[in-house]
């Protein structure tokens, strides 16, 4: 088993490589090793790639071309005489000398011998040899250098960067200390810095850091206490908190478990409440806590509780009340004048950056949501095991979203943690997991002891598999829609609903041994799963039909809801896959005919279907997309002018189910569309439409999920 300490550095590795790759691959120069195995050529770029991400760091460059400028100082090769990279800066009379080593264990270190020669380079540029090293110094560092090696006051840094723990042998250490005690009595100035996995990590999760911008409070009628945190507590108005979100976007809600929500019936009355009675919105709102690592507190006289402070708050969040600060956000660009009559209880808490009290900031965040229903998803985003996912899938250029009211990214640049956990819960060897999904993803968020959140997302989970998996579920569930276009009956319920545990039979099918490790071939094993699927859907439905009979009443439905039942189906399904055995021919009565179906019963409408069976809950985030070509062409240019246009949000109201994020009123999903065509002047718009075909719920049309749970009831009516 993995030590804690094994699987921090594992994912620290992944995270250094993977910067370096994305950030230096056509920046370090591997022109003397063309023609050397590959093997050789990608150990060199790991170490000069290492060596040029720390000269950024240990330089403090910053700009758009500070990684060409690190690159630039990278010297490795044929005559470097120990050292990978130098550095310098004439302004401040500095010169950085970087020795760099990588391990892809993490075990790297540096011997007494390659200490000597790492000084004995240093020598040679000290006596202004530079004839002797290679081209990378004599035709573009050597003026720079002896420049700043006639002040008498220059500092020498010697930076020793590797991927292993921040401690060198004593005897390595003598061989500096033993130059460095020769020249600093002479006007030089000789330091050395280590930089070990540790320090390259935090190096970079700094730089892909958002920024953070500081957000100011004047508070009226404030109290006090200094221990064992500060925390100030008072009213504050609210067009000044309005003017957070301005200031510093979402990122103020980085430690919120969740982000905005949008336009939910909880948001909706804050816009109202704070514009229609302002003067009432202090006692109808429950108030918004942030959290700072520090704060100056300013007094335009004395310190006194009926004299406002101003409160400057440095690298703030608000965990409790993102949807109040969004919210008044939209309510001050309506009405900027009705904020400024309204009054928000503000508690401020100081948790400072000293790490005395780690645990304190979730502490808080856990004890004070309540404002909008909180669910189990929503305190996954405090496992920081999210955090270093969406880092590592960041550095690869893809974006991972893991609070609740975050907008999914797009299939091709990236997932949601719900997309991941699902399927993470296919992967698993475990069935269960992934017929518990099926029936409810709530489930893969249960952390108590054995429960399937920890299951799924242990610590020496990284961005490669999360993202393998993902494709891997993609790709099945692509191949099983194609598939089911052919099908009927039996045969086409099973590709629709049985398409994660179809998916957990073709995990249990590729080679698995290795998932955990960033050199598994996720390519080949998303290659396999459509000729798998091929396979295991046929096998499936074979072992259904003989275990409950082709014609018996029991529905897929229910087979599929029951761990047992399928535990027992993917034994079967298994080992006839693993033999090689040719899957068996789906039976005539299974496929699709050319005749058109009879038609059957008329069904109520989608919003009744939806509320009836309890399917969605108030809040449901909704997508609106064009149905046609011209209708996409008349609206187009309109929607995207305010993206809001374009979303809405569930709720428990029969005749009108959408609450419009674009001027917080409900609506029916059909009025809602023909309010959007006059509102977007398309003159030539239908005269009666069905909104249900163009609101998307998770992708899925309101119109279509409302079929498939009418025939789901009906089936189970049976």
């Amino acid at each position: 088993m993995q030590r804690p300490a094994d699987v921090r550095t594992e994912r620290a590795l992944r995270q250094i490589r993977g910067i370096l790759e994305r950030d230096f691959t056509d920046l370090i120069d591997l022109s003397d090793l063309a023609g050397k195995p590959d093997s050789e050529r990608e150990s060199a770029f790991l170490s000069r790639g290492l060596a040029a991400l720390v000269t950024k760091g240990v330089t403090g460059w910053h700009g758009d071309d500070r990684n060409e400028k690190a690159s630039a100082c990278v010297i490795d090769g044929r005559d470097d005489f120990g050292i990978d990279a130098i550095a310098v800066s004439r302004n401040t009379s500095e010169i950085w000398l970087v020795q760099a080593k990588w391990s892809h264990k993490g075990r790297a270190g540096l011997d007494q011998g390659a200490a000597l020669k790492f000084v004995r380079g240093w020598q040679r540029l000290e006596r202004h040899e530079y004839d002797r090293f290679n081209s990378r110094v004599t035709e573009k560092m050597a003026e720079r250098i002896r420049a700043v090696l006639k002040n008498f006051q220059a500092k020498v840094h010697f930076v020793v960067a590797m991927t292993g723990p921040e401690e060198l042998h004593p005897d390595v250490l003598d061989v500096f200390e033993e130059e460095f005690k020769e020249a600093n009595g002479f006007g030089l100035n000789l330091d050395l810095q280590v930089v070990g996995t540790d320090r390259l990590w935090e190096q970079i999760r700094v730089e892909e850091a958002p920024k953070s911008q500081p957000i100011q409070a004047t508070m009226r009628q404030w109290l006090y206490e200094h221990e064992p945190v500060e925390l100030y507590q008072g009213f504050v108005r609210a067009d000044e908190v309005a003017a957070w979100f301005s200031t510093a976007g979402r990122h103020l809600f980085r430690r919120n478990i969740r982000d905005f929500l949008g336009s939910t019936e909880v948001n909706a009355e804050i816009t109202s409440a704070v514009t229609s009675d302002p003067e009432l919105f202090l006692y109808l709102h429950s108030g918004i806590t942030v959290i700072c690592e520090s704060l100056e507190a300013a007094f335009d006289g004395p310190r006194k509780q009926n004299i406002p402070v101003k409160l400057t708050l440095n690298n703030a969040s608000v965990i409790d009340g993102a949807q109040s600060v969004t919210s008044l956000h939209r309510a001050f660009l309506d009405d900027p004048e009705a904020l400024a009559e309204a009054l928000v209880s503000v508690n401020v808490i100081c948790t400072g950056q000293d790490g005395s009290s780690p645990e304190l900031p979730n502490r808080i965040t856990h004890a004070r949501n309540r404002q909008n229903p909180v669910q189990n998803r929503d305190f996954v985003s405090l496992d920081p095991t999210q955090s270093l996912i969406g880092e590592e899938l960041s550095i690869r250029g893809l974006q991972y979203t893991y609070r609740r009211g975050e907008p999914d990214p797009a299939p091709e640049q990236g997932c949601s943690v719900v997309e991941a956990a699902t399927a993470l819960a296919c992967a698993h060897s475990n069935p269960r997991l992934a017929v518990e999904a099926k029936q409810n993803v709530e489930t893969l968020w249960d952390r108590s002891e054995g429960g399937s959140y920890g299951i799924l997302f242990g610590e020496k989970l990284g961005a490669p598999q999360v993202w393998g998996s993902v494709r891997l579920r993609r790709a099945v569930g692509n191949r099983l829609h194609e598939i089911s276009t052919k099908l009927r009956g039996r045969a086409f319920d099973l590709a629709e609903r049985g398409d994660l545990l179809i998916t957990h039979l073709i995990f249990q099918c590729v080679d698995r041994k290795e998932m955990t490790s960033d050199d598994y071939d996720w390519e080949e094993a998303v290659a396999r799963a459509v000729p798998l699927t091929d396979q295991a859907l046929p096998w499936l439905l074979h072992h259904i039909d003989a275990t409950h009979g082709s014609t018996a009443p029991v529905s897929v439905t229910r087979v599929l809801s029951d761990p047992r039942r399928c535990r027992v189906l993917v034994e079967n399904t298994l080992r006839d896959l693993r033999a090689g055995s040719e899957a068996p021919q789906v039976s005539a009565d299974y496929r699709a005919k050319a005749l058109q179906r009879p038609r059957k019963a008329r069904r109520p409408n989608s919003v009744t279907i939806l509320l009836n069976a309890g399917e969605l809950g108030p809040g449901t985030p909704l997508e609106f997309r064009p149905l046609s070509s011209t209708e996409e062409t008349a609206l187009r240019d309109w929607l995207i002018e305010d993206p809001r246009r374009a979303r809405a949000t569930w709720t428990s109201n029969r005749r009108y189910s959408l609450l419009w994020e674009a001027d917080s009123k409900y609506h029916s999903p059909s009025g809602l569309v023909m309010t959007m065509y006059e509102l977007a002047g398309w003159e030539d718009s239908p005269v009666a439409v069905q909104g249900p075909a163009r609101w998307y719920i998770e992708g899925e049309r309101m119109d279509k999920r409302a079929e498939r749970i009418f025939e789901e009831l009906g089936e189970e009516g049976e």
